[in-house]
């Protein structure tokens, strides 16, 4: 890094030590986080700007963006000017509404929740997604640079993005460079700096210049003169900020104050600013404020105009946003435009121009009174409405000028809002309530921006404003479309706010009034079918979905056919058909086919569709169907995507793959408000796995997490987990008794409507048989022995068996179990069958069956590295005089290649290929994030520093077998 002319960095040795340093570790393909902060003008800026050069000169990719107090209107507008991405293609459409069942008898969708759950994509988070898929490819073709400047104006989703690449840096070649004013404190960048110490970033600070550094600096803006006695007094004004020194030399210079005096640049005696004479040789004196007037001064009239017009466009601009507010041809501004930047005021930036510093734009704009310039962001924004300009850059200076928007703005609005609401919805909502507020109940213009305001507010979540708006639409108007989209959304709204009832008469009033032949009218009798089941009226769900049904399909209707079928198929559900469910969901997803209008139905039905895969312990297809049903939902930003996540580590908990399931988990710290039931399974997982492997401190914290979570709605549906983990830590500690008078709880009726209640009760069976409670271990039994009557679920069947062989003694039905356990992938379950299998075997005086049961058992322990399960296996089974056979595989390594999971063996394998995240997880069906936190992991474990150096310690293909599925 090297001092240029037009901006010296001085004093700056350290700070530029530290960038070179970065640069070299990401030359090695080790990403850092730098954010240099300090007061305006102090040098920020000039510092990023020579890293820059020199990671452009070492042939990295650099891309930058800057921000400014308007960029805080519009979410990621900076990101999308520093990556080069058109706002628009990185917005994916809106998919319309669809919603989720969960009966109360504890079936249904994998929301695992007992209402109907409204799910639209967000567009937003859709885009953050879009951004960090296109920084990891970027960083996999190279060294990636990406410099952000004036971080305090971000707008909070790009802090957002900005915070969760700080967290990726440590595994891929990029630099994250920001600049930030110290003040004004913002929560949002106090976070970020948070999360830039927790990750080993950088914050460089730049202090002001001591005396020796302002002296040097005027030196080298002056020729290399040492500054005299009087200009150092002058200069001691501007405090040691290099951009206050540099614009006080040059009101200075322009003032004729300064000459040459001994070898030293002086202050003229009797000199002022102004250029005029003052009594006494300390007349020369200026502040920093007046220094930068007397640049904005110095230039004409005219240019003075120009600049305070482009100072509405922001940070930057181009001589066409000026010369159509200002209704002056281009050719007319060119001189203005070579004053403005021979002057230093501005410079090129590219086919725009930028003011060369904040301040100086500042200056000029907060010297338009407040009324004008409202005015004249009025003048720019329709200046660019007539040519057809931006509709963010158009929309950032509506907000500006809110209160002068009479309703002239309204045509554009209407006809820009589903852009805007893809691109920023709660912008949209502004500009489209201030449309309607400006427009009388008989324009024809309303129908439209009632129908926009319905979408808008509703994917915002604001559900009050979308009824209020939907019910307006429904007293007003007697268009057959609109009343059928109207309705459909205040159905969404009433039976997301648990008003079932409401949302029913409200749909059957409106169906009432349209052709029985219509689509809507299709439509809306499966909107009914829905509002039956989540009422609990399965039955009469069933019948009214199977009218909506064979009219959908006689129109034929993708729509009415899609949610007709979704209903059917929970149905199903709810009467344990898997089978059934699986081929409704089958069949509805062939209905909807691509219509991008009907994705989150499509999203619904496929999450639905791994439920019921799941119950038929079919868990292959279940996770295939899972995997490519998530990475779509991270392109959409669906709020399903917590839910996806949950269930990806629960099928990974369920078949013994513990730490893919630990690896989920971390993304489900703080999920959708409509999703707050989800940490309670999250959380019980995470206790089961801990108790398991012994790790008592763990477990109490994730059980704990569990109890204050509270009385949150399907609480009980999602405590299965917690009572296995409870019981297993109080086992554990010999509190036996305890373990069964807290499982009594289970065979109450309140619980009948747990998820995994199948997979607990052989556990309540066993344990209360440890006590001589044989009653409690009976009533177990004949749970499980309903409900295997009265449902196809090979996993109810395993359980009966399980529950009879402990109860009768005979080690026959519990071998049944465990051989279906291991056949369909529940390697827990497998364990402990055979565990119980070896003690009944044992005890009915076949030792060498129980040992071979007792190894299966044990060697199943170790893979899952449940430490509490063997000690307790190898306890057990000497009671009978059955010790080990042979001992499991030595426990996995905590450091090196063996150290890894399979999933991780897999991903360090593509890793050391060259792959990029977003490419791992398209081929092993897995998220980005889950592909990005098993990166994390490998790199600690194989001690190595970046992802170039996973193929140096990588076996030779061959070597070692790569791991088999991927989950």
């Amino acid at each position: 890094m090297h001092n240029g002319p037009s901006a010296p960095l001085v004093g700056r040795d350290q700070e530029c030590a530290v960038f070179m340093s970065a640069l070299e570790d990401l030359s090695a393909g080790r990403g850092r986080a730098l954010l240099v902060e300090g007061e305006p003008g102090i040098g920020k800026t000039a510092l990023m700007a020579a890293g820059l050069a020199a990671a452009e000169e070492a042939g990295h990719t650099v891309r930058t963006g800057t921000c400014d107090e308007l960029s805080e209107r519009l979410p990621l507008s900076v990101l999308f000017e520093a990556l080069g991405v058109n706002s628009e293609s990185a917005v994916p459409a809106r998919a319309r509404t669809g919603h989720a069942v969960r009966g109360g008898d504890g079936t249904g969708s994998v929301d695992r929740g007992g209402a109907i759950a409204a799910a639209s994509g967000d567009p937003v988070a859709a885009a953050v997604e879009r951004l960090l898929v296109l920084v990891d490819r970027l960083c996999a073709q190279g060294p990636l640079v990406l410099a952000v400047d004036d971080l305090q104006w971000a707008d909070g989703t790009s802090l957002l993005v900005w915070r969760r690449l700080i967290r990726a840096v440590g595994q891929q070649p990029l630099l994250l460079v920001g600049t930030c004013r110290s003040v004004p404190q913002r929560a949002e960048t106090d976070r970020l700096r948070r999360d830039l110490r927790d990750h080993g970033g950088m914050s460089v600070v730049l202090n002001r210049l001591g005396a020796p550094g302002v002296a040097e600096l005027a030196g080298g803006l002056t020729g290399g003169y040492p500054p005299g006695p009087r200009l150092v007094a002058q200069l001691d004004l501007a405090a040691g900020n290099p951009l206050y020194v540099r614009e006080m030399l040059d009101a200075l210079t322009r003032a004729n104050a300064l000459e040459v005096q001994e070898g030293a640049i002086e202050v003229r005696a009797g000199a002022v600013a102004d250029g005029g004479a003052a009594p006494g040789p300390g007349a020369g004196v200026m502040s920093p404020a007046e220094a930068i007037a007397d640049r904005l001064d110095f230039l004409s009239a005219d240019t003075r105009d120009v600049l305070r017009t482009a100072a509405l466009f922001g940070s930057d601009f181009s001589v066409t946003d000026v010369s159509g507010v200002l209704g002056r041809p281009a050719a007319a501004l060119a001189g203005p435009v070579r004053e403005a930047v021979a002057a230093g005021v501005v410079e090129s930036s590219g086919p725009r121009l930028r003011f060369r510093h904040g301040l100086l734009r500042q200056a000029l704009y907060e010297s338009l009174p407040a009324a004008l310039r409202i005015a004249l962001h009025r003048d720019a924004a329709r200046s660019l409405i007539a040519a057809n300009g931006p509709a963010e850059r158009i929309a950032q200076l509506l907000l500006a000028a809110i209160d002068a928007a009479d309703g002239w703005e309204t045509d554009w609005v209407i006809d820009k809002a589903g852009v805007l609401a893809r691109r920023a919805p709660v912008e949209a909502a502004a500009l489209l309530e201030h449309a309607s507020s400006h427009t009388r109940e008989d324009d024809p213009r309303r129908p439209s921006l009632e129908d926009h305001l319905t979408s808008v507010n509703f994917l915002l979540a604001r559900y009050d404003r979308a009824a209020e708006v939907a019910r307006g639409v429904l007293a007003r108007s007697t268009d057959p479309e609109r009343r059928g989209r109207a309705v459909w959304t205040l159905g969404y709204v009433l039976l997301r706010t648990a008003r079932p009832g409401e949302a029913l008469t409200a749909v059957r009033e409106v169906a009432a009034g349209l052709a029985s032949g219509t689509p809507w009218y299709a439509r809306l009798r499966a909107m009914e079918a829905m509002v039956d089941q989540a009422s609990g009226r399965f039955e009469e769900g069933a019948s009214t979905a199977a009218a909506a049904l064979a009219l959908g399909e006689r129109l034929p209707d993708p729509m009415a056919v899609g949610y007709a079928r979704h209903t059917l198929a929970m149905t199903c559900y709810a009467r344990q058909d898997m089978q059934g469910c699986v081929e409704h969901i089958s069949r509805g997803v062939d209905a909807i086919g691509t219509d991008p209008e009907l994705l989150d139905l499509l999203l619904l039905l496929r999450t639905n569709q791994v439920a019921a895969l799941s119950n038929l312990d079919r868990f292959g297809p279940a996770r295939e169907v899972l995997g490519e049903t998530r990475l779509l939902a991270e392109r959409t930003g669906t709020s399903r995507l917590t839910s996806f996540t949950l269930l990806t580590g629960e099928l990974a908990c369920q078949t013994g793959d513990w730490d893919d399931a630990l690896t989920e988990f971390a993304a489900v710290a703080a999920p959708d408000p409509a999703y707050a039931y989800l940490p309670v399974a999250a959380h019980g997982i995470a206790a089961v796995i801990a108790a398991h492997r012994d790790d008592r401190s763990l477990a109490r914290h994730h059980l704990r997490a569990v109890e204050e979570i509270g009385d949150v709605p399907y609480r009980t549906n999602n405590l299965a987990y917690y009572f296995r983990a409870r019981a297993a830590f109080a086992e554990r500690d010999g509190d036996v008794a305890e373990v069964v008078t807290l499982l009594k709880e289970v065979v109450e009726p309140t619980y009948a409507v747990m998820d995994d209640r199948t997979t607990l009760l052989p556990l309540v069976a066993r344990l209360a048989l440890v006590v001589g409670d044989r009653a409690l271990a009976g009533e177990a039994l004949a749970i499980l022995e309903a409900e295997s009557d009265g449902s196809p679920l090979p996993r109810a069947t395993a359980a009966r068996d399980w529950c009879r062989g402990l109860l009768s003694g005979e080690p026959e039905p519990v071998l049944s179990a465990a051989a279906h356990y291991r056949t369909s992938g529940r390697r827990l379950e497998a364990a402990h069958t055979a565990e119980d299998a070896a003690c009944l075997l044992a005890a009915g005086g076949d030792p060498l069956s129980a040992r071979e049961a007792l190894n299966e058992a044990m060697l199943t322990y170790t893979r899952l590295g449940a430490r509490w399960d063997a000690r307790r296996a190898a306890a057990r089974l000497r009671q009978h005089g059955v010790r080990l056979g042979v001992r499991g595989a030595r426990g996995r390594p905590r450091k090196g290649w063996e150290a890894l999971t399979e999933t991780e063996s897999r991903i360090a394998r593509l890793v050391a290929l060259g792959r990029s995240n977003p490419d791992i997880a398209a081929e092993l069906v897995l998220s980005r994030r889950t592909v990005e936190t098993h990166v994390s992991h490998i790199l600690a474990k194989l001690e190595v520093p970046s992802r170039r150096e996973v193929a140096d310690v990588a076996p030779a293909a061959g070597e070692r077998p790569a791991a088999g599925r991927v989950h």
